[in-house]
């Protein structure tokens, strides 16, 4: 297992050896790996040896050190585009990552001042409101506020949404496929969890989270919804396309 004589140092022959029995399931994602004593043990190697392994893997993002815990297999983050109009449920399905969700809210709401200039609507017309609770592998990571039209999609407020994807629904009651046909203006923040959310994510303290808001836009320029996402900042990263960024500025242009 661990070779004396090799001229690879040590720390590198435990790391590649603790990354191997991770990915082979030895240590699931969010499991907690050996405390340092243990290794030392199993490895028959110096606590500073150890120390360098562990430095090495959380270096990969194979392994994460939380305060106080311990270390831990990292959760891959699932990563997203900011410019290329995919739906949660796709950007998970790209990661292999399993994922359900859980309506906490269908109901009908009046539109207040921000959101009917955002929808091209009249103060106080009618919006369906979904929140709803985004789990990825069985962890709640993402709650979720959409805002639609109700003269338009007012029959999302009376079927079950649970476990549905949205954009299929949609595209069943009307022919609309979303997903095709549109851009999105988007606005990326962090921020602290409330005491909502930290209740409803299962989280024992405060943590920081994405906090995306985002107007969908048809190719014709039409706003179709606006959607607020609050995201752990331990499952997601972002990347961006200016080659696709110029495609939607060019359909909104048409």
């Amino acid at each position: 297992m661990i070779k004396l004589n090799s001229a690879i140092p040590l720390y590198q022959q435990v790391a590649e050896d603790l990354k191997n029995r991770i990915e082979q399931g030895e240590f699931c994602s969010g499991q907690s790996i050996p405390s340092e004593a243990k290794l030392c043990e199993q490895y028959e190697v110096s606590r500073i040896t150890i120390r360098n392994a562990i430095a090495e893997l959380v270096e990969q993002e194979i392994l994460v050190k939380y305060q106080g815990k311990g270390v831990f297999v990292r959760t891959p983050k699932i990563s997203s585009s900011l410019t290329t109009f995919k739906g949660f449920t796709y950007f998970c399905q790209e990661n292999h990552i399993k994922t359900y969700t859980k309506i906490l809210e269908n109901k009908v709401i009046s539109a207040n001042a921000v959101m009917a200039k955002k929808l091209e609507l009249k103060d106080g017309e009618k919006l369906v409101y979904l929140k709803r609770l985004r789990h990825v592998n069985d962890r709640p990571v993402m709650i979720e506020h959409v805002y639609l039209p109700y003269s338009k999609y007012g029959f999302l407020s009376k079927i079950d949404m649970e476990n549905c994807s949205l954009y299929e629904k949609i595209t069943e009651k009307t022919g609309l496929q979303i997903e095709d046909n549109c851009y999105t203006s988007i606005m990326l923040e962090t921020n602290i969890t409330t005491e909502e959310e930290i209740v409803l994510m299962g989280l024992s303290e405060p943590d920081a989270v994405f906090v995306l808001t985002e107007t969908v836009y048809m190719n014709t320029g039409n706003p179709l919804h606006i959607t607020k996402q609050v995201l752990l900042g331990d499952y997601f990263k972002f990347f961006m396309s200016n080659k696709v960024n110029q495609l939607s500025m060019n359909w909104k242009k048409m």
